[in-house]
């Protein structure tokens, strides 16, 4: 087990990385969100008896960097925190100062302290008031929950902050159509699941590469033998295959000496094959944000884990599932659209990846721990199944290890 799960898994914590994006999509920082698995605890929030220093004591500025690959982690501070900060280095964190956090002297002298340390600020759900003045001359971020204001209300936010020298971060982004408003706004930063849900391209049929991928997935995923996945995987682009190639010889690697074929590829992954020729195709998609592909890679991955720990013979459909969880987000076609899903094959769409009671379980639960809303996880499902708290969350921190490796294998060789 990788260290720092195993200290999280000490602490009793579930974590949750959140991805936050620039204009142009890239990841920029990571949020991450956490509870307590104590039941007594497991519904509250991030307060001093459950705070963020619970947290960095379970994974310290290594393990921290890790989970976030190098970039910026933004992480709720107390104002306990604040008054007495952990020794981590600054380019690692960027300070969250809660909505409840009072501006008082002591906690301003804080936040400037820190931030002439050279950490960043960001203040979180902000609302405007003449009190909070103090706080805004030291933040770089402002974050507004567009999900908690009218739309006069985000405008009349967006036009007293643009008097101060910081970026603003629109948070809960849940549609495209959200996205594409808050950058006309102004906002620099984004962060939601709006990434997994398809996008309208309205007065526009699907294109001959799309159809052409469509029916290339269609085709993968009715594949009955490894003949057939390779020859549905050559049947446009050897890139496909190429990619395959990569995974079997990086994180998928079993094998003590290199596969040096397709054929050898698909031989070595067995039943993991068709979910892993499913994203070598969708790795083609260029169009498409990277993150998105990570967070297919890494939602796949969790089921698989998941479905591992129940039954070895779980884990090829386990992961499948979770590709076509998201498969609508690459195609840009709902499902239930015309023209949507792939065709008839059982499991294609997104509805179709919950077709038995355990696939639907791993599944809401790697989702849950995507959007940090372990409320919403079956637990009692997961427990019938064997799996305990502690499992899922080693499950979906491996996960995130496992993408990484993963995207590099595939893009860098």
């Amino acid at each position: 087990m990788n260290p720092a799960a195993e200290s999280a898994g000490q602490q009793q914590l579930l974590l949750a990385r959140q991805p936050v994006f620039d204009t142009a999509l890239n990841v920029v920082a990571y949020e991450l969100l956490h509870r307590s698995m104590d039941p007594a605890r497991f519904s509250t929030g991030d307060g001093d008896a459950a705070s963020s220093q619970l947290l960095l004591d379970a994974f310290g500025p290594a393990g921290i960097a890790d989970i976030t690959e190098g970039k910026p982690a933004l992480i709720n501070f107390t104002e306990h925190l604040i008054l007495h900060p952990p020794a981590v280095p600054p380019g690692l964190i960027i300070v969250e100062v809660l909505e409840d956090v009072r501006p008082t002297p002591r906690v301003i002298a804080g936040l400037r302290a820190l931030r002439e340390r050279g950490f960043g600020i960001a203040l979180d759900d902000f609302r405007h008031h003449a009190a909070l003045e103090p706080l805004l001359a030291l933040a770089d971020i402002v974050k507004l929950d567009v999900l908690a204001m009218s739309e006069p209300e985000l405008r009349a936010e967006v036009r007293k902050l643009r008097n101060h020298p910081l970026r603003l971060l629109a948070e809960k982004i849940e549609s495209w159509e959200m996205h594409n408003h808050c950058a006309d706004l102004g906002f620099s930063y984004f962060q939601g699941f709006f990434l997994s849900h398809p996008q309208a391209v309205h007065g526009e049929r699907q294109g001959p590469d799309q159809v052409a991928l469509r029916a290339q997935l269609d085709a993968l995923l009715r594949a009955g033998s490894q003949t057939e996945l390779a020859q549905v995987l050559g049947s446009r682009d050897p890139m496909p295959g190429l990619r395959l190639l990569r995974l079997a010889n990086g994180p998928d690697s079993r094998n003590e000496d290199r596969l040096e074929t397709l054929e050898q590829a698909l031989a070595a992954l067995g039943p993991r094959a068709k979910g892993r020729s499913c994203i070598a195709v969708l790795a083609s998609i260029e169009h498409k944000p990277r993150e998105l592909l990570r967070l297919a890679l890494a939602r796949a991955r969790a089921c698989e884990r998941l479905g591992e720990a129940c039954s070895p013979a779980h884990a090829g459909s386990a992961f499948e599932a979770g590709v076509l969880s998201l498969i609508d987000a690459f195609l840009d076609a709902p499902a239930q659209s015309p023209g949507g899903g792939l065709g008839a094959a059982p499991g294609i769409s997104a509805e179709g990846a919950r077709r038995t009671a355990e696939t639907g379980a791993w599944l809401a639960t790697a989702i849950a721990f995507e959007k940090g809303e372990w409320s919403s996880a079956p637990w009692e499902e997961l427990a019938r199944l064997g799996v305990g708290k502690a499992e899922a969350e080693q499950a979906y921190l491996e996960s995130l290890r496992w993408a990484r490796r993963a995207m590099q294998a595939m893009f860098n060789g």
